[in-house]
């Protein structure tokens, strides 16, 4: 078996949470978004990782999970979230030094909580 993780998949319950969530990375984080959010798919370019964007499952009785904690690196925290904070973001957590490095929270809609991080 050869597995690859090279997407993570952000489940809503609606086309509007979901363009929601994308209107979040473009707007607010300025990533590039292909796809239509509000029409049930879109993905989210980040690096290496691809975030889809869907509008429910290919299951039955899919439910809410309490929330995704996205994590991404940083070059620099405190620069990355004064731009963040300029575009309208949201700051759950202002940049704060921890033993692995400078972290910040962004907290996105429906859940969606944005951990970004300066490793030493």
């Amino acid at each position: 078996m050869n597995l690859r993780f090279d997407h993570l998949g952000l489940l809503t319950d609606s086309r509007e949470k979901n363009q929601d969530i994308a209107d979040f990375f473009t707007g607010v984080l300025g990533l590039e978004v292909s796809g239509n959010a509000g029409e049930g798919y879109a993905e989210v370019k980040a690096g290496a990782m691809t975030i889809a964007l869907h509008t429910g499952a290919m299951i039955d009785n899919f439910g809410a999970h309490g929330g995704t904690l996205l994590q991404f690196s940083s070059d620099d925290v405190r620069a990355d979230i004064e731009e963040i904070r300029t575009r309208g973001g949201k700051i759950a957590l202002e940049p704060t030094e921890a033993d692995w490095g400078t972290i910040a929270y962004v907290a996105g809609p429906h859940g969606v909580l944005l951990e970004l991080c300066t490793s030493r």
